[in-house]
């Protein structure tokens, strides 16, 4: 979980420009969809990051989010 949530991250500054998509069989990621969704209820990430991490059990929808996947914009930090 730890090297997942860090790659996110990164997206942000810059480090990783590719989407996160976790292929969610039987729900078994809904527990870290839910813990994500929290996050940006209680600002630790913002909207726009979470966005860039699907949580899918279809194929086609995987497909559909990686052919529109828009790169992040990177922060800057002065």
């Amino acid at each position: 979980m730890e090297e997942i949530t860090e790659v996110i991250s990164w997206a942000g500054v810059g480090k990783n420009d590719s989407p996160c998509i976790f292929y969610n069989i039987n729900s078994y990621y809904h527990p870290m969809e839910n813990m994500y969704d929290d996050m940006v209820q209680n600002g630790f990430l913002t909207i726009t990051d979470r966005e860039k991490t699907l949580f899918s059990n279809s194929l086609d929808s995987i497909e559909e989010f990686i052919s529109n996947y828009e790169k992040p914009v990177v922060r800057s930090y002065k």
